[in-house]
C-alpha cells in the first residue's frame, strides 16, 4: 500500500476504503493508539500495550502506529522491528537526558538521528490526532460510529469469531415510516429525531458494543461475544427504549412515537463471514417490517413443515429478567410449543423456556415469542414460536422428538413453520 493511499484510508477519504482488506484495521487501531498516547505510557507500558494489540488485532498494529506518528509506511514485520529499536533508543535517550521522554519524542529521535528517514520532522499534537481520527470514524449528525468504522470493526470481530470461537451478534435497526415522518415534519425535525434515536440506541447497550449509523435512518449494532439468546434480549431492550423515548411526541403527546424494527443474525451459526452476516440480519429486518414493524426478528432459514406431538413436559419460563414460573407442555414441535401456565404473559413477549426431557431429565433451553394466550379453567394456554436454541440443546430436543414420533400412535397435526406466531 502506498503512503498516500494509507494516509487517505486513515483520514477516511478513500472511496474504496470500505472494503479494502489491507486497510481494514487502520481506523480501529489508530483510535486505540491515540487513547494510549493520551495515557502517557512509559517504555514498558508501550511494549506491553503493543503486544496486547498485536495479539488482538495483528501485527498491522505496528504499521499503523508508525504511520500515525510519522506518515512513514512499513510492512508489519519491518514496523515491528523499528518499534523494538525505538524502545531501545527511548531507554538510552531517557537515561542520557535524565528526564521524562514520551513515545513521540523517541520516534522522532530514532527516525531523525538513527534511520534518517524524516526530512521535515514534527511532533504531532495529540488533540489534532484525536480530532482527525474522530472525523474519520464518527457520523457528523448522530456522533455515532460511521459506516466505514462499522465495516472495519465488523471484519475484525468476524476474525475474532474464527480465532476464539466467540459468538458475534449483529442488529440491523431501521426507523419505522421515517420518510412519512420527514415529509410531515420537515428535514430539520427529522435530523433532531435521528439524533435522539442515536442517543437511545447508545444508552441501551454496553460500552464494548459498537453502534453505527449504517445509512439514512438505518443503524447497525455489533454485540461482541454475545450469543443469539442474549442478543434477542438486547434487541428487545433497544426496541423498548426507543419506544419509551417518545421521539416525535415533544409537542403533541397524542402523536405516534417513532419506533424501530430490528433484524438479528449471529455468527457463526447464521453466517461465517461479514458480508453474509449483514445480509442475514438485513433479511431478518425485512421480515420484521413485513410482520407489522416495531418488533425484533431473528434470522431463520427454516421453511419446512413441523409436526406437533402430544407431550407433557414440565419446565419453567422466564419473561426476560422476571422470576421463573412453572409450565407443562401440551404439544411440541421443532419450531413451536403449546404449554399451560398459571402466569399469563403478553402476546409478542420474548420468553426464555427451560424444559426437562425424559427419561434422563436432560434440560433444554430456548427463547420463544408468545403468539397467543387463552385463559382456561386450569390456567393459561400459551402458544409460542421457538426463535433460538443452541446446537447442543437443539440436538437433544430433536432426539427427544424422534423418540416421541417413534412411539406416537395418535393423529398428528401438520403445522407450517412459524404459524404459531401469527
Amino acid at each position: 500500500m502506498g503512503q498516500e493511499r494509507r494516509r487517505q484510508k486513515w483520514a477516511g477519504r478513500s472511496a474504496g476504503s470500505r472494503s479494502d482488506a489491507d486497510g481494514t484495521l487502520d481506523s480501529v487501531v489508530a483510535q486505540r493508539l491515540i487513547s494510549l498516547l493520551e495515557e502517557g505510557l512509559d517504555v514498558e507500558g508501550w511494549r506491553a500495550a503493543m503486544e496486547r494489540l498485536e495479539e488482538e488485532l495483528g501485527a498491522e498494529s505496528y504499521s499503523v502506529l508508525l504511520f500515525v506518528l510519522t506518515h512513514l509506511d512499513f510492512p508489519p514485520s519491518t514496523a515491528k522491528e523499528h518499534f523494538a529499536r525505538v524502545l531501545g533508543q527511548w531507554r538510552r535517550l531517557a537515561a542520557s537526558l535524565l528526564d521524562d521522554v514520551d513515545l513521540r519524542v523517541a520516534v522522532l529521535h530514532y527516525f531523525l538521528r538513527i534511520q534518517r528517514k524524516l526530512r521535515n520532522p514534527a511532533i504531532v499534537e495529540i488533540k489534532i490526532l484525536k480530532r482527525t481520527q474522530d472525523s474519520a470514524i464518527l457520523d457528523e449528525l448522530t456522533r455515532l460510529r460511521n459506516y466505514r468504522y462499522f465495516q472495519d470493526r465488523l471484519q475484525d470481530e468476524v476474525r475474532r469469531v474464527h480465532r476464539y470461537s466467540a459468538p458475534l451478534s449483529l442488529l440491523m435497526v431501521d426507523a419505522d415510516d421515517f420518510k412519512a415522518y420527514n415529509d410531515a415534519r420537515g428535514h430539520l425535525a427529522g435530523n433532531v429525531a435521528l439524533r435522539r434515536l442515536a442517543r437511545a440506541l447508545r444508552r441501551s447497550v454496553r460500552e464494548v458494543d459498537v453502534v453505527a449509523r449504517y445509512g439514512g435512518e438505518e443503524f447497525a449494532i455489533l454485540l461482541p461475544s454475545t450469543p443469539k439468546l442474549a442478543a434477542l434480549q438486547v434487541a428487545e431492550k433497544v426496541r423498548r427504549a426507543v419506544e419509551r423515548a417518545g421521539i416525535g411526541r415533544e409537542d403533541d403527546r397524542s402523536a405516534r412515537p417513532l419506533t424501530v424494527s430490528i433484524g438479528l443474525a449471529t455468527a457463526p451459526g447464521d453466517a461465517t463471514d461479514a458480508e453474509a452476516l449483514v445480509q442475514r440480519a438485513d433479511s431478518a429486518l425485512y421480515v420484521a417490517k413485513s410482520l407489522g414493524k416495531n418488533r425484533v426478528q431473528p434470522f431463520s432459514d427454516e421453511r419446512r413443515e413441523d409436526t406437533r406431538l402430544e407431550a407433557s413436559l414440565i419446565g419453567t419460563f422466564v419473561a426476560l429478567a422476571s422470576e421463573a414460573y412453572s409450565l407443562t407442555t401440551r404439544n411440541v414441535s421443532e419450531r413451536g410449543l403449546l404449554f399451560m401456565a398459571r402466569q399469563p404473559v403478553a402476546v409478542g413477549s420474548l420468553v426464555q423456556v427451560r424444559l426437562s426431557l425424559p427419561p434422563a431429565a436432560e434440560s433444554v433451553e430456548c427463547v420463544v415469542r408468545v403468539a397467543r394466550v387463552v385463559e382456561r379453567l386450569d390456567g393459561y394456554e400459551i402458544g409460542a414460536r421457538i426463535l433460538d436454541m443452541d446446537r447442543l440443546h437443539q440436538r437433544r430436543f430433536r432426539g427427544f422428538l424422534a423418540q416421541l414420533r417413534a412411539t406416537d400412535t395418535g393423529p398428528t397435526v401438520p403445522v407450517e413453520a412459524g404459524s404459531l406466531a401469527n
